[in-house]
């Protein structure tokens, strides 16, 4: 049964932690084993120098070890040198024990901090 108070109940899970992104990279493996339904995972972007734009995306792994792209799970690419906020829903329920966020940085070194974050409920205990 998933809680549907994400104010109360929800719990803000950090999947790629706010960092200036100078090249492409993979975040750390993050557990979702203590969660349950639908999660809103939200990228913030600052604007990187002209030129630099991000692709972000979500990938899963049975032992965060190998790694696969999430079904539906890729941010938009942003636009060179503009910020960009943005959300994707995935149901955790769904995807395997655990996700990162990996990113791919074009047209330059970024400069602009980028974030990923997961909205997620904690699973029902009694």
């Amino acid at each position: 049964m998933t809680i549907q108070n994400l104010g109360s109940k929800g719990t803000a899970v950090d999947i790629l932690p706010n960092n200036v992104l100078a090249s492409t990279a993979n975040g750390s493996g993050v557990d979702l084993q203590g969660y349950e339904g639908s999660a809103a995972f939200v990228l913030s972007a600052e604007a990187g120098s002209s030129g630099v734009t991000y692709a972000v995306h979500i990938e899963e792994s049975a032992d965060n070890s190998s790694w696969s792209d999430v079904s539906s799970g890729a941010f938009t690419t942003t636009d060179a040198n503009t910020a960009s906020f943005q959300q994707i829903n995935l149901n955790v329920s769904e995807l395997k024990r655990y996700v990162r966020a990996a990113s791919t940085v074009a047209g330059g070194t970024g400069t602009g901090a980028v974030n990923v974050t997961a909205y997620a409920s904690k699973k029902y205990t009694t």
